[in-house]
């Protein structure tokens, strides 16, 4: 939805809300697995039978992705066409990834060291001053990994901080097209972590750590109408309503293929084959050739699916439309950090 402005009969402006929206199709294939183009009937005995087929992707396909304002979404689609009836029709979807290797992102592997201040005011004076440092080793991670964080408070003021937050964001932002063009940016809390309270006049110096979920990778690649970021953002929440807390968010890379000079991971501990998640390589090597001893991932589901997955313009009396769907994304598995 956008806003805009509209007059009225008496010349009076008023804002009012249009549905704006966009639409890319990245590839459609089309097979006929009984029978042809060009028509005429052709009878199936009764029983079960099975087409096999395979379609080979464009390599150029962003990773499949799900919000309840838009969607990266592949599918498949059976219909029979049933002379003098309705046709039968069912759909199945699947999960596609554009593998976004961190060691080809140049940010991934720098190190995080960020420092905020601020002073509080006490009646006519000043306070001295609370400050927040906080460090990573490293930008760039995978689902499966976490995030460990060092956090400094030295607190010379006398304003409690009752904790210090970490979050961990997911930053989406849709670009319209029709009827107008427009913009409209969302923020979801991917994780979070705190801990406190750290009084007024004391200090804390400790590391904690943020575990990274199922994600699709940064950026999303290839896709014009949706932009994806993460940012970890660091809060000191202090007491006092009159007093504003502290914060300051910083960009942090999701990725599919992890920081090979940074952490590497072990074998999962139940292998989940691709041909078992619905996963499908769409570019490049495969990951083993790149990287010979890079243990494969699991693929475990995205907490964001799709409700149903009807489409606008379509039956609502095709099968498998209600089934729920979530994307899968790999999830390597790495020993805990001490």
């Amino acid at each position: 939805m956008a806003d805009k402005q509209e007059t009225d009969e008496r010349g009076e402006s008023r804002e009012v809300s249009e549905a704006v929206r966009a639409h890319e199709e990245y590839f459609k294939t089309k097979y006929y697995l009984v029978g042809s183009a060009s028509g005429g009937e052709i009878e199936i005995q009764s029983g079960e039978h099975k087409f096999p087929f395979q379609c080979v992707l464009p390599t150029n396909l962003p990773s499949s992705f799900e919000s309840n304002s838009g969607h990266v979404r592949y599918t498949v689609k059976a219909t029979l066409d049933r002379p003098w009836k309705f046709d039968q029709e069912a759909k199945s979807p699947f999960t596609v990834i554009q593998p976004l290797d961190l060691n080809q992102e140049l940010r991934a592997s720098e190190k995080v060291q960020e420092e905020m201040s601020k002073t509080f005011c006490c009646l006519c004076c000043a306070t001295a001053p609370l400050t927040v440092n906080y460090s990573l080793p490293v930008r760039g991670y995978v689902p499966g990994q976490t995030m460990p964080i060092k956090i400094n408070v030295e607190n010379s003021s006398s304003v409690t901080v009752n904790t210090v937050k970490l979050v961990l964001y997911k930053i989406l932002t849709f670009h319209a097209t029709s009827p107008s063009n427009d913009s409209k940016t969302e923020k979801f809390v991917v994780a979070e972590v705190g801990k406190g309270p750290v009084e007024g006049g004391a200090t804390a110096d400790y590391e904690q750590n943020l575990d990274i979920p199922p994600l699709p990778p940064s950026n999303l690649k290839n896709c014009g109408i949706i932009d994806l970021e993460y940012n970890l953002n660091v809060v000191a929440c202090v007491s006092g309503w009159y007093h504003r807390n502290l914060s300051k968010s910083t960009l942090v890379f999701v990725g599919s293929i992890p920081l090979i000079n940074y952490q590497i991971p072990s074998a999962p501990p139940a292998e989940t084959t691709k041909a078992e998640a619905g996963w499908s390589v769409p570019d490049g090597v495969p990951t083993s050739n790149l990287y010979p001893d890079l243990p494969p991932p699991s693929y475990e589901e995205s907490k964001n699916g799709a409700k149903t997955l009807w489409e606008r313009g379509e039956s609502e009396h095709i099968f498998g439309l209600t089934n729920h769907f979530a994307p899968r994304y790999p999830v390597y598995n790495f020993m805990p950090v001490q």
